[in-house]
């Protein structure tokens, strides 16, 4: 799901650029949370992923140096469920009316939560309060849609 692109090379009299910012306020963020930054790093093809636990949800989050650069944060909520699709994505619509900077969506058979965002102009209070939230919404939702639609809960049985 993430755009798993690598980190540009910067000649070492360069001042810091965005990427380079957004990476620093990503990891002290982490950090703040109780997430060792180096314990939840993941191997992607190419820029940086993190991945942690927040209550019964998994949290990824990804910064890729494309041409703009990106923060994505996403949680895979849990796996559709044979019957009743139908009234799922109707819940899941009417729950991204609610949500605020973050939206539902479903990729091959996982429901996901979602938020990406250019990194130009991102802050780290901004990139503090987009974690954060994916983070609680995710907990939430992930057991609610579950109970609701017997689905079963991502990674696990």
């Amino acid at each position: 799901m993430g755009r798993f692109f690598g980190r540009r090379e910067q000649k070492p009299s360069e001042p810091p650029d965005q990427f380079d910012l957004s990476l620093h306020a990503v990891e002290s963020i982490l950090t703040a949370i109780g997430v060792d930054p180096s314990a939840a790093r993941m191997t992607v093809e190419r820029g940086y992923g993190w991945n942690f636990q927040r209550g019964s949800a998994l949290i990824e989050v990804y910064l890729t140096p494309d041409e703009q650069g990106h923060l994505q944060v996403l949680s895979p909520i849990m796996h559709l469920p044979a019957d009743d699709l139908l009234a799922l994505y109707r819940r899941l619509l009417e729950l991204n009316l609610q949500l605020t900077n973050a939206a539902l969506g479903v990729h091959e058979d996982v429901v996901y939560l979602y938020h990406e965002r250019r990194l130009a102009g991102l802050d780290a209070a901004e990139a503090d309060a987009i974690i954060r939230r994916l983070a609680q919404y995710a907990d939430e939702l992930d057991d609610a849609l579950a109970d609701e639609f017997g689905g079963r809960m991502y990674g696990r049985g």
